[in-house]
């Protein structure tokens, strides 16, 4: 834990970081914290049990990382109590910190609306910034099941030096709620991985994929996918969909059920899990990913399927949007909306070598926007950190 002269210890928590109490989990704020040398880091990684008597905090990732302690905190289903659970986090936070003898100098909440609770108790008490991360999917609930939390909000947002959107489509969410809180913001993406783009093929497809985790299906819009390709294929009747993923059998029997009940037997294909690398290789083959999800936070995928080449169908208001500016690299639709789907579907397929030729010659362009040295340097300069 000894640093050079000069160096400032940024404080991380954030409930999305593998760790010794759970390691199947998004590597995005991993790769976020070993990308950044700047600055030295402890992370304090967070996840909930309802049962107070399973609450640990253990040294390390379980991976050999010294700098992470693995915490399991108390906290109820749904945020009840969700103020008393993060000041709990943060007295435990607190003691692990003076147990280390260490110097905080940043504080980064990676949500304002779980973490930040805990961020800013810390935050004052240490008398250090208090930074934080916007999330949509999660801020979103909060702000809508917790109105009375308005006041807390506004605390901690007023406590915060820099608000980081990873959910950009958050921002004006956020913003028309606590317009005075729009100068502290900065886009800061989950990072892209580098992406060798083919070159461009004139060649039509007439192949579809989604990808996504089946038990959640109806949350990444599948049940509203399935019948606008049903619809879809009265313009372009070769159109198939291949349905990237894994799951229960409870999942895959009711999606079963689905494609049985719009008449797309042999049109949509579960082909089952694939890895990282496959799926990217595979990608250029097909016409479009489709992906009309509800509530995303961002969706690394969509950058993905774009850096390969292959056009995207998104969803307007969550996941990528707000990113997507200058980028002529797909569609976004309401994703409640089957005939926009649809419609949607018809576009992409029809006008695909447009689509895919944009993205070929605009390659490097997608690849900066998400890229993670940029962001980072962008993240520092904001803190006032050298690289």
């Amino acid at each position: 834990m000894a640093r050079a002269p000069g160096r400032k210890r940024i404080l991380h928590l954030t409930a999305d970081y593998p760790d010794a109490n759970r390691a199947d989990t998004t590597l995005a704020i991993r790769n976020f914290v070993k990308g950044n040398t700047a600055a030295d880091h402890l992370v304090v990684s967070l996840n909930r049990t309802p049962n107070p008597l399973r609450q640990n905090a253990v040294d390390g990732d379980g991976q050999g990382d010294p700098d992470v302690v693995s915490m399991r905190y108390w906290g109820l289903p749904y945020g009840v109590l969700l103020a008393l659970a993060m000041a709990v986090v943060a007295w435990r936070v607190d003691r692990v910190v003076r147990r280390r003898g260490v110097r905080i100098d940043y504080v980064h909440a990676h949500k304002l609306t779980f973490e930040g609770v805990a961020g800013y108790v810390l935050a004052r008490r240490w008398r250090v910034p208090l930074v934080c991360s916007i999330r949509g999917e999660v801020e979103s609930k909060i702000f809508t099941y917790k109105p009375h939390y308005g006041w807390l909000l506004r605390r901690i947002l007023d406590r915060s030096e820099r608000l980081y959107y990873v959910s950009a489509w958050f921002r004006p969410i956020l913003e028309k709620r606590f317009p005075v809180y729009a100068a502290k913001a900065l886009m800061l993406p989950n990072f892209a991985p580098v992406v060798a783009c083919p070159p461009f093929d004139p060649h039509r497809r007439r192949r579809l994929i989604t990808i996504l985790r089946l038990d959640a299906y109806r949350k990444k819009g599948l049940d509203r996918l399935l019948p606008a390709l049903a619809i879809a294929l009265r313009a372009a009747p070769d159109l198939t969909l291949d349905i990237v993923g894994d799951g229960g059998a409870k999942a895959k029997a009711e999606i079963g059920r689905l494609i049985a009940r719009h008449g797309l037997e042999g049109r949509a294909v579960l082909v089952g899990r694939r890895s990282h690398d496959a799926i990217l290789a595979e990608m250029p083959a097909f016409a479009a990913m489709c992906l009309p999800s509800h509530n995303e936070t961002f969706g690394m995928v969509y950058v993905e399927a774009m850096l390969t080449g292959t056009p995207i169908l998104y969803t307007l208001g969550t996941g990528i949007d707000g990113f997507m500016e200058g980028i002529e690299g797909g569609i976004g639709v309401d994703a409640r909306s089957v005939d926009a789907i649809a419609d949607a579907i018809v576009r992409l397929v029809a006008d695909q070598g447009r689509y895919r030729r944009w993205l070929t010659d605009h390659h490097d362009l997608i690849q900066q926007r998400f890229d993670g040295t940029t962001q980072i340097a962008a993240y520092n300069r904001s803190l006032g950190l050298c690289a």
